[in-house]
């Protein structure tokens, strides 16, 4: 009787899903890499199992598919779940797919026995162990379908002596035709609830808008900015939900949070009415719960978890697919939309924003030894266009691209790690992967840098053009800044950094590398970079306090903000 290798189901369901391009760091099972060999699945090994996982994460933020990362079983899958918070805490579609030690032998002190189901479960939306090879082909796509259903990563075991074995045709039998995306599922509401949304929005005075991370993976467009032209109510969004609507449309009013200009909190707080859109308003959207918390609510999110009983009105619903649905009843009588509103609070709201966005990035009160962090982002501005893609570390650096970065359309422009330091620079190189028609540039600091910097012998070998940005102002700044003006005690020791040459480390391992100091010579280098993997290391002013409002008194804000 035929059979046929479980390697060669795993790389059969892949390629019949259109999933071409898997994340690794290599520890044995040949089987399964000629596999994907024999099938044209392209292998990208990694320099690290963090790397691989930050890369697929970047990756999958962009296609919304489900994507693989691999790691050996004992401390490769274990270094997988650790790096996979940042898609635990982003919702998006990462599948771990990991060895486990031989089935047959785990009772007998095998080598590298970890329980690696537990590792993962705290991370991940599903995690299984396929025992058999008759069971792998249902449990993978169950990870697959899991993954982008949620969204957000999922795992699957297979021991070692499994994905080696033969196993009977019938478990190798074609994957569905339908190709799994996040979000797989877009619920609606029913009428009676946007009957009820509708009356709770038309009789708000001050209605605000904030779109999070949930508007982001549900592939809103241009829909959020009609609606808000319906409703003429201000947009917010967190850091996780920026590009949700373009920060050059009126309405659009920044992020709001922990990481904002003041002029959006206010905006946030003066509100008697904010629809949520696929946010969990949590510690850094609310800047540490004083926003949010004395307003009613509507909250729209597909994760019941991300509702709240204490909200005015809970809509558990897709958000593309129920901002649809709210435009098109509103379309009906435009004027009922907005006849409750406070035109003259409006229209305040919409010229201080305009005039926040004409001076912040302003650098008149820079150092002149260094460069300031506004420089920066106002350099990288100008090199792109509306298209192309800003991958921002967590920290400082998310302050300042998320707060400052002139979003200028909608849709997955602007990736953030979303509380993993280092995430950015592989993480980065995965959505170069995704979109290889597009720029993308990554924002980090030397802090950031340290943790993944050996990626981009990753993308020499691969051949990965992403210009890499470092903001480097030889301290952990963000810990500086906390001993400095909230703990008035600074200890340089467990905060500076040698002078280290990231240009010169970028060289050394393969890819193109300058130094700049000015924002000439930024632009210049930022004109230049593109077609190989390019680092900027870009000497910025350790003194320069991001838009945190930890800092807000200490802050030295540029005019009409």
């Amino acid at each position: 009787m035929t059979t046929t290798r479980v390697a060669d189901i795993i790389g059969q369901i892949l390629a019949d899903q259109g999933i071409d391009t898997f994340f690794m760091l290599t520890g044995g099972d040949p089987a399964l890499w000629t596999a994907f060999q024999r099938r044209g699945i392209r292998m990208i090994p990694c320099r690290s199992e963090q790397g691989a996982v930050y890369m697929a994460d970047g990756y999958a933020r962009i296609t919304g598919r489900p994507t693989f990362v691999y790691g050996q079983h004992g401390p490769g899958s274990a270094n997988v779940a650790a790096a996979l918070a940042d898609a635990y805490w982003a919702m998006s579609p990462v599948v771990s797919l990991t060895s486990s030690v031989p089935a047959a032998t785990r009772d007998r002190h095998e080598y590298q026995l970890l329980d690696q189901l537990a590792l993962h479960q705290p991370v991940t939306h599903w995690a299984g162990e396929a025992r058999q090879g008759d069971h792998v082909r249902r449990m993978l796509l169950r990870a697959m379908h899991e993954a982008v259903s949620a969204p957000g990563p999922a795992h699957l075991d297979v021991p070692r002596d499994v994905i080696a074995e033969t196993t009977e045709p019938e478990a190798a039998a074609a994957a569905p035709a339908t190709r799994l995306a996040a979000p797989m599922y877009r619920p609606l509401p029913s009428a009676e609830v946007l009957g009820s949304m509708i009356d709770a929005l038309t009789s708000a005075r001050r209605l605000v808008i904030l779109a999070g991370s949930g508007a982001r993976v549900s592939g809103v467009g241009e829909e959020i900015a009609q609606l808000a032209e319906l409703l003429q109510a201000p947009v917010v969004t967190s850091i996780g939900g920026k590009g949700s609507i373009a920060d050059s449309h009126r309405l659009g009013a920044g992020v709001v949070g922990r990481y904002a200009a003041p002029i959006s909190n206010r905006i946030a707080r003066e509100a008697d009415q904010v629809l949520v859109l696929g946010s969990r308003t949590g510690s850094v959207t609310s800047d540490s719960f004083t926003l949010f918390e004395d307003v009613p609510l509507i909250r729209v999110d597909t994760a019941t978890g991300s509702l709240d009983p204490a909200a005015g009105l809970n809509v558990l619903g897709d958000v593309k697919a129920t901002v649809a649905a709210l435009i098109e009843a509103l379309s009906a009588d435009t004027a009922r939309a907005t006849a409750a509103r406070d035109r003259a609070w409006l229209a305040e709201c919409v010229d201080e924003i305009a005039n926040w966005r004409a001076h912040a990035l302003d650098t008149a009160d820079t150092s002149t030894e260094h460069m300031h962090p506004r420089e920066v982002v106002s350099m990288i501005a100008d090199a792109l266009d509306g298209e192309d893609i800003v991958v921002a570390d967590t920290g400082y650096m998310a302050a300042w691209a998320g707060v400052l970065y002139p979003q200028r359309s909608t849709g997955a422009t602007f990736l953030r790690a979303a509380g993993s330091l280092g995430w950015a620079i592989p993480g980065a190189l995965g959505a170069q992967l995704a979109a290889p028609d597009r720029r993308v540039v990554c924002i980090t600091g030397d802090g950031g840098a340290g943790y993944n910097l050996a990626e981009l012998e990753t993308a020499a070998r691969v051949g990965i053009p992403a210009t890499i940005v470092v903001m480097n102002n030889g301290t952990l700044a963000f810990e500086y800044h906390l001993q400095k003006y909230v703990e008035g005690n600074i200890i340089p020791e467990i905060n500076d950094f040698g002078d280290a040459s990231y240009a010169d480390a970028a060289i050394a391992l393969g890819a193109r590398g300058v130094t700049v100091r000015t924002a000439a010579e930024l632009a210049k280098a930022l004109s230049e970079a593109g077609g190989a993997p390019t680092l900027i290391d870009a000497r910025i002013d350790p003194e320069a306090i991001a838009p945190v409002t930890s800092y807000a008194a200490s802050m030295p804000m540029p005019t009409g903000a």
